[in-house]
């Protein structure tokens, strides 16, 4: 039996499990209207972090089964915003119509329910992805989302935290030892550490000092647990969107003591309960089958199909080729098994456009209104989402903030470096004062600091 249909008859056998979900609608709707866009994106990753999470059972299937209704709250929140709206480009447009041409391209497959639902739900996800973005026409409003996304991401990280704590040897997978909480997988929850390490080391460097402790005590919880996972996706990411928070740290000698002292002691308290368990020496060896892998996927799969893929056969296996027998461990080669050359092109170029657009922003940042450092940090963010997504496909998955981020932060960087190439830099975001009332500039303004130089 698919999984998709296990969760369906958990919800129908027991709509009780709904209460907790149902509950977050509705003390949504109490939220003031002004703050409904913030509190559906602190809700998102803790909510879809409870879906991966196997061991919970019939908790993480009704999370599961309703994460789409995640999306379309923070779409809706998104459409309801008060205030001015950005006007989206049409290459934005992409994202949906290649979502879905996704789900036309599958209907053959046999495994035909997973599919619809995961593709299905990529499109509602794209829709959500760039309504959120559609509202960044300060940079107060970047900055909501990227402190919507941190505390969402503290909330989440206390699923794997709770595990290591309550069930320490059963959080590591059997025979191997990688650390899989609540039975995540490795790789999957390393995506969930790979967002949380840049966004903590934003806030340590930029939220009010009363913050800082418990900030840096999570940064470094965070990276003991990547260090756990033996999962070297995850530690190139949080390597890659390491180098401006160090060397904004570098010039700040007594934070980086601070941090130190604490980050010794998180990261030496995760491992000494995990550190004798987990492969660390999995980390230093390069070692991977990927390479062949791909080579049979292009070969024997995609040389019968170059231009359409799945679309118009039937049969077929959603997840994997039944000629290779496993899933091709990439994005850009799972856009091939599914939808050819029609889907992989356009995917493709937005991959490219918004690299080339974010690198264009990043090189004007400090002329930008708003923090060099978060233009940095966030460029960063995305190119670790793609060198990630050339080895797991997980940043085409809608079950993951990691590929929820980044499609926003693609779409933000098109959006920014359009708004540089027609006009004038001082006019690419406002201050948050010259758009929106005082109250909620007063709000922003507490976790806001543009005065960090990278």
């Amino acid at each position: 039996m698919e999984r998709t249909d296990v969760y369906i008859q958990i919800i129908t056998a027991q709509p009780l499990l709904l209460l907790p979900f149902v509950f977050a609608v509705l003390l949504y709707f109490l939220v003031p209207k002004i703050h409904r866009l913030f509190f559906s994106i602190v809700l998102l990753a803790p909510w879809l972090q409870i879906g991966s999470a196997q061991e919970l059972g019939e908790i993480a299937g009704a999370a599961k089964a309703t994460s789409g209704f995640a999306f379309l709250l923070v779409a809706f929140s998104a459409w309801t915003h008060p205030g001015p709206k950005r006007m989206l480009p049409g290459v934005l447009w992409i994202y949906p119509v290649m979502a879905l041409f996704w789900i036309f391209a599958i209907l053959g497959v046999q495994d035909l329910s997973i599919a619809i639902i995961t593709r299905f739900q990529w499109f509602i996800f794209t829709i959500s992805a760039i309504s959120l973005v559609s509202t960044v026409v300060t940079f107060a409003d970047f900055k909501r989302i990227i402190n919507g996304f941190t505390i969402g991401c503290i909330v989440a990280l206390c699923i794997p935290i709770s595990a290591l704590i309550l069930f320490p040897g059963e959080s590591f997978l059997k025979g191997v030892g990688r650390f899989q909480p609540w039975g995540t997988n490795s790789n999957q929850i390393g995506m969930l550490f790979a967002l949380s390490a840049p966004l903590l080391g934003y806030a340590m460097i930029t939220w009010p000092k009363k913050y800082k402790p418990f900030l840096i005590f999570m940064l470094s919880l965070t990276l003991g647990m990547a260090l756990l996972t033996a999962s070297r996706q995850t530690s190139l990411a949080i390597f890659m969107t390491s180098f401006p928070i160090i060397f904004v740290l570098s010039k700040r000698p007594i934070v980086t003591i601070l941090g130190i002292v604490i980050a010794t002691i998180g990261i030496g308290w995760i491992m000494s309960i995990g550190g004798e368990i987990a492969p660390m020496e999995r980390m230093t060896n390069l070692d991977t089958g990927r390479p062949q892998l791909w080579y049979k996927y292009i070969t024997e799969v995609f040389s019968q199909h170059p231009l359409t893929g799945l679309l118009g056969t039937r049969g077929g296996d959603y997840l994997k080729s039944s000629i290779v027998g496993m899933h091709p461990h990439s994005a850009w080669m799972n856009m091939m098994y599914h939808g050819g050359l029609l889907l992989f092109v356009p995917m493709f170029s937005m991959v490219i456009y918004s690299c080339y657009s974010g690198f264009r922003v990043w090189r004007v940042r400090k002329q930008l209104v708003g923090d060099p450092l978060l233009y940095s940090i966030s460029f960063l963010i995305l190119l670790a989402m793609y060198v990630q997504g050339t080895f797991n496909q997980v940043v085409y998955w809608p079950t993951y903030t990691w590929s929820y981020v980044h499609v926003i932060m693609a779409s933000f960087f098109i959006c920014i470096w359009i708004d540089i190439r027609d006009g004038d830099t001082s006019y690419v975001l406002r201050e948050a004062g010259e758009l929106w009332d005082e109250d909620e500039q007063e709000e922003l303004e507490e976790f806001t600091d543009y005065h960090v130089p990278v």
